[in-house]
This record gives C-alpha cells, structure tokens and sequence, in this order.
C-alpha cells in the first residue's frame, strides 16, 4: 500500500478545529481507492483510537471472524473508517522441486533459493555497514534491470555439477502461479488481526468502545479465536497502572511525613483519610463540564489530594497547639475551624482560578484536569471546614474524657491526703 502523509500548521487551536470539521467528512471517501484520514496531533501512542484485536491459531477462522466483527462494528454511528491490517492477498509464484532430478544433476534447495533471492528480491543480505548513527545494509543482488514476467522465472538458468553446466528451472521444478497473504501479523506468537477505526468529532472515545465491545459481544466467534481491546482504552489503561502506582508510593511517603510531624498515628491517619474527600468535588466537576474520565483527569485529582492534605494540616496543627494550652477537644476543634477559615479559603481560591485558563481552552488533554482541581478545590474546602473539626472532635473526645477522670481521680486523691 501507498502512504503520504501532510502535517498542516495552523495559527490558533480554533484554525484547527474549524478546518477539522469542514473537511474531516468532506474528503472521507472522496477519491476512489484511497483512505484520507483527518487527525489531530494527540498526546496518545494508539495509532487508532478505537480497536478491536482478534486472536487464534487457524487463519481461515481468524479472517471468517473479523470480516463478522468488521459487519457489526460499522452499525456504530460513531465510528469512521472501519479497517483491518489483514492486508489483500499479493500474487507470488510457488516452486516445486523435482527431488530426483536435482539429486541426480547435483543441485540443492539452497543454490536454487539463493539464485531466486538474488535476482528476484531485495537480494541476499550480506553484512551492515555503518555511516556514524546510521546502517547501511549490503546485499548481494543480480545487475538484471528489466521487469520480469513468470515466463523468465521458469527460464532461470540454475548451475548444476558444481557450476560446470546450467539448467533451466522448467527442467528441474514445477513453477505455479500463486497468492499469498500481504502481511502476517503474530502477537506473543499467536496470530492477531487487529480491526481499527476513528471516531467522528465530538464523541468521546471511551463511550464509543463501550458501543463497539457491545456489537462485538453479539458476534458469535469461531471456536478458538478471542478478542481484546486496544486502542486508546488500552493505552489509558497502561498509563493509569503507572499512576496507580506512583499514587500508592506517594500516599505512603505523605503518611509517614504526618506521623513524623504529628507523632500520633491515629492524627495522621484522620488527615490521610481526609483525602477521599477531594473525590466529591472532582466527580462532580467532571459530570458538570461532561467530560469523561481521563488519565490527565486521574492527574488533577493527585494534584487535588496535595491542597486537601495541606488543608487538613492548616486546620488540624492548630487544634492541637490550642489543646495543648489547655482548651477541650470541642472548643479547640471549633476555634481551628473558625481561625483557619480564611487561609483556607484564600489558597483554594487561589489555586481554583489559577486552572480557569485549562478550562477555558477546552483542550480533550487538560480541560479535565482543570475541571477536576478547580471544582474539587471549591468543594473539599467547604467539607474540610465542616467534616474534618467534627471528625476530630468525635475522635479525640474520648481523650478529654480520660483526661477528666484522671485529673478527678487526683483531685479525690489530693483531697483525701489534706484531710488524713
């Protein structure tokens, strides 16, 4: 197959998304015999945002299956250039040797495969030579430089005796026309043929292969072919492993520095736990702007757990200097609440509007985190200034009240002493 590919350079984001949309369908099946593909440079390793991925040892089936789920995939309105990779059959010539003939003129396999490969291929690599960084490949190949036809291959002279004479290749083998598959594609060893599309502009691509898995899912396979997903859902669900788990290293290493500044475990513990707290507001922000959940999404809510972090800690640190100085866990938990409002509200606020711009673009990569922080921030600030005061008095009430019966207790013991 042919391939050409235009990269065009436009002078704003909103140059690109109106030539987008005047000429993505426009040209989608204008010229005969040719795929022309529209697409935005996205920050994504899928070829293709959408793929289906068919596995199985018997190619026959393999094929039956895919043109099935190729059928069912196009009743989906979203989807656009429905293709496979199973590429048409190209024409070859299939060479049977006559095994007594070549034993008896002394000629083997290898001599003929060589002197096919020479004259009819790319030729016989030899070694690679190398230009700094870049290889050059040697070959052996044959000076013939007029076009062949399947005649001159049957009249291929091929040396026989050790080179003392030559034959003709009608003599010595049976030469048939034949047609072979374009191109092979094995995946961890297992024969793959992969169906690929694009979507039209506007949908999302995670709701459109919730579509497509449901059409292919109707599909009845053969006995012995699978499928899997690919696609961007596949390289989504790459990346969010990755984050996973750098998010678990990082609510690690957050939790010891509380117990390392706090010195209670069950104080560090509350604030770390404060942190499901941010999910409110960035599920909310999310289905507000009618985004879908992304990884750069998954991205602003790690960034959203740090400010509910700093938050409680704002808060918190200073209920307990007031508790130290004598004042009760209710008091100290409201007057925290009170006198840690303002800063509260004045870092959130700042960092809220500082992700307006994001949001505004409409970017598909950053629209969702910004969306996710400034809706998140708003919201766990106002559930940080009311949950979090009354989950530390519920906590720590308890210790006010041993505290008062200790000091009880001493008082009764103080004034039992005076009296004896």
């Amino acid at each position: 197959n042919n391939y050409a590919q235009f990269i065009v350079n436009t002078k704003s984001n909103d140059d690109t998304e109106d030539m987008l949309d005047k000429y993505t369908d426009k040209y989608l099946n204008h010229f005969p015999n040719a795929k022309v593909r529209f697409k935005q440079l996205e920050y994504t390793i899928a070829a293709y945002p959408i793929e289906i991925r068919l596995k199985g040892d018997d190619k026959k089936d393999l094929k039956k299956a895919s043109e099935d789920v190729r059928k069912a995939m196009e009743k989906v309105d979203a989807l656009t250039l429905v293709q496979t990779n199973n590429e048409e059959q190209l024409s070859g010539v299939s060479i049977h040797l006559d095994e007594d003939e070549i034993s008896r003129l002394g000629i083997n396999r290898t001599s003929v495969a060589l002197n096919m490969a020479m004259k009819y291929s790319s030729g016989i690599p030899i070694t690679t030579v190398w230009d700094k960084d870049y290889p050059m490949s040697v070959v052996l190949k044959s000076d013939r430089n007029h076009s062949t036809n399947f005649n001159d291959i049957s009249n291929e002279y091929i040396s026989a005796w050790g080179g003392a004479s030559a034959v003709a290749l009608r003599q010595i083998a049976e030469v048939k026309p034949d047609w072979n598959d374009g191109n092979i594609v094995h995946r961890n060893g297992i024969n793959s043929i992969s169906l690929q599309s694009d979507i039209k502009r506007g949908t999302v691509a995670s709701e459109v292969t919730k579509d497509v898995v449901k059409e292919v899912k109707k599909v009845k396979l053969p006995k012995g072919v699978s499928y899997e997903v690919g696609g961007a859902a596949e390289a989504d669900a790459e990346f969010l492993i990755q984050i996973i788990y750098g998010l678990v290293i990082a609510i690690l290493i957050i939790f010891f520095i509380l117990l390392f500044h706090f010195k209670r475990i069950n104080l560090a513990l509350l604030i770390l736990l404060s942190v499901t707290l941010c999910l409110f507001g960035a599920s909310f922000g999310i289905w507000v702007m009618g985004l879908e959940l992304s990884v750069t999404a998954i991205l602003g809510i790690v960034s959203l757990m740090g400010i509910v972090v700093r938050n409680g800690i704002i808060m918190l640190d200073y209920a307990e200097e007031l508790r130290k100085e004598g004042m009760k866990v209710y008091d100290a938990a409201l007057n925290s609440a009170k006198r840690r409002m303002r800063p509260i509200f004045l870092t959130s606020a700042a960092a809220s509007m500082g992700v307006i711009p994001m949001i505004l673009g409409g970017s598909v990569l950053w629209s969702p985190m910004g969306s996710v922080i400034f809706f998140g921030t708003i919201i766990s600030m106002l559930l940080i200034i009311t949950v979090l005061p009354v989950s530390y008095w519920i906590i720590f009430v308890r210790a006010d009240k041993i505290k008062e019966r200790k000091l009880s207790r001493e008082k009764k013991k103080l004034q039992t002493q005076q009296i004896d």
